[in-house]
């Protein structure tokens, strides 16, 4: 691939993915990582795209990819929260943007994508590589817990 249209491809999606990483693993030094990575990858594909939105599925697929693994690393399962006093990462300041960021990663990621990212259910289906239903049903799931938790908490 060439410079231009990488960086182009940079600057056109690098806030996509730094969200939808972000909303995945809860920190903003490892969404910077998968950021790279995912450019890095994309700098190496040999292929072309049609169409920028095909660009933006499979930079899609492949953040995604990248956050599930490190979610299953080793030393992610193995390390401790700092103390719960320090400050929180940056992220929007909304009472509601806290209550996603409590849901299970596979919730995060399918409210973040239909929400903050327009894609309908086939689509996120298609990009993460789940059947449909099970996209749905997530949906359903991410939403009665935000329903409780905006309810527990008086949330407007």
């Amino acid at each position: 691939m060439e410079e231009k249209e990488l960086a182009r491809y940079i600057e056109l999606y690098h806030g996509t993915i730094y969200r939808l990483a972000y909303s995945c693993l809860k920190n903003s030094a490892d969404a910077d990582d998968i950021c790279s990575e995912v450019f890095f990858r994309l700098y190496r594909y040999k292929g072309s795209f049609e169409a920028d939105e095909n660009c933006k599925a499979w930079l899609i697929r492949v953040a995604v990819n990248l956050a599930r693994n490190q979610l299953k690393s080793a030393w992610r399962t193995r390390r401790t929260e700092l103390d719960k006093n320090m400050p929180e990462e940056a992220g929007p300041d909304s009472d509601l943007y806290g209550q996603v960021m409590q849901l299970p990663p596979k919730y995060r990621l399918v409210i973040h994508l239909y929400y903050y990212e327009g894609y309908s259910g086939k689509e996120i289906a298609r990009i993460t590589g789940t059947p449909v239903s099970t996209v749905t049903t997530q949906l359903a799931r991410a939403r009665k817990q935000l329903k409780e938790a905006i309810l527990k908490e008086g949330l407007q």
